[in-house]
């Protein structure tokens, strides 16, 4: 008599880690405060162009499905990349050229670049750069003169010219932060930093709502979503070159460079934490990932700058994406060569005893 199985589960056995369909459903979660804050902002052209990227990245989802075998809408992902693409682009950016240009630069990345999971090349980020080059003069970076570099606080002077409107309750809670923590360590901050923290009021809506950006790498890292590992040795790369090397290349005094503005004003932090470890596009070991990471810092520092970029971030992936392959080589072949000079000979001289 044959026994009929209706379900098959891993129990005892249990993940290392959460899954991709996990990673993903917290990846979502992350961003919903993100939409909601266009919303609250009453964002509606931010909106559109998120709306517009979600139905290109879809449409190509739903075509690749119509010619599997298996027919598996996979709308979790789909619906992740196309908000990603709409927050990278700017709200001046027409939606219906988002939709086309999302649509075919995901059509490409799927049947011409490896697939989505097993691309070497980062599809949102893509398709953000081929937006930049058909209109680069759409991605607006903030305005800062040579002496405005040549001081410690770049980004105060971005708060001081109207670049970054105040919010009502910034000085209050300045105040707040100043009287209860920083006075132990005899500093103060100037009003303006809580604004930017809050909404930078970019047209980037990836650029604007920092303090949600740094909540979600705190539950990212808490719930092991994404390796701690490449990102702050990314940041760490980049910020030391941003505050030691930078003011160099501006007569300024060495060890000024602002590291606020490097992480607060061209998307560094959301483009790290949605985009740098996409799946399919890092290294494996520990050894290749710190390589990964600070060779995306030292990119970043060329690239970025010191953080008046409107697409900086999103070149500073594809040109780490360009390098991880010669990465994940000579991953393989270090793993070749161990196997071959450590493994085989001690299953052989085991194997040898055996038989003595």
């Amino acid at each position: 008599m044959k026994n009929k199985f209706e379900a098959v589960n891993l129990h005892p056995f249990s993940y290392l880690s959460p899954s991709v369909h996990t990673k993903v459903y917290v990846m979502l979660a992350m961003l919903l405060p993100q939409i909601f804050m266009l919303f609250w902002t009453k964002s509606w052209s931010s909106l559109w162009i998120i709306l517009s990227a979600s139905a290109a990245s879809f449409a190509v989802t739903g075509i690749d499905t119509f010619f599997k075998k298996n027919r598996v809408f996979d709308w979790l992902s789909a619906f992740a990349r196309g908000i990603i693409i709409g927050f990278l682009i700017p709200s001046t950016y027409p939606p219906v050229s988002v939709f086309f240009v999302a649509f075919c630069v995901l059509l490409v990345t799927r049947y011409f670049l490896g697939g989505f999971m097993h691309s070497w090349v980062n599809p949102a980020a893509l398709t953000v750069a081929v937006c930049w080059l058909l209109s680069t003069h759409l991605f607006p970076a903030f305005s800062l003169q040579v002496t405005d570099l040549q001081g410690k606080n770049a980004a105060l002077m971005l708060i001081q010219n109207g670049n970054i409107p105040l919010i009502p309750l910034d000085a209050r809670i300045t105040a707040f932060f100043n009287n209860t923590i920083f006075s132990f360590f005899g500093v103060s901050i100037p009003e303006g930093y809580v604004s930017l923290l809050w909404d930078s009021h970019s047209v980037i809506p990836a650029f604007r709502f920092n303090v949600l950006t740094l909540a979600a790498s705190i539950v990212f890292i808490s719930f092991d979503i994404f390796s701690a590992l490449i990102p702050a040795i990314y940041l760490v790369v980049y910020c030391f070159l941003v505050r030691f090397l930078a003011p160099v290349f501006y007569s300024g005094m060495m060890g000024q460079g602002d590291m606020l503005l490097a992480l607060f004003t061209s998307g560094t932090l959301f483009c790290t934490l949605f985009l740098l470890q996409w799946y399919g596009t890092t290294p494996v070991t520990a050894t290749g990932k710190v390589c990964y990471g600070f060779l995306a810092g030292v990119v970043a520092f060329f690239v970025v700058g010191v953080g008046d970029s409107g697409a900086g971030s999103v070149f500073t992936v594809l040109v780490i994406n360009v390098i991880s392959p010669i990465i994940h080589g000579v991953e393989m072949a270090s793993e070749q060569h161990y196997l071959h000079a450590v493994l085989l000979p001690r299953v052989q001289s085991f194997k040898d005893g055996q038989n003595a």
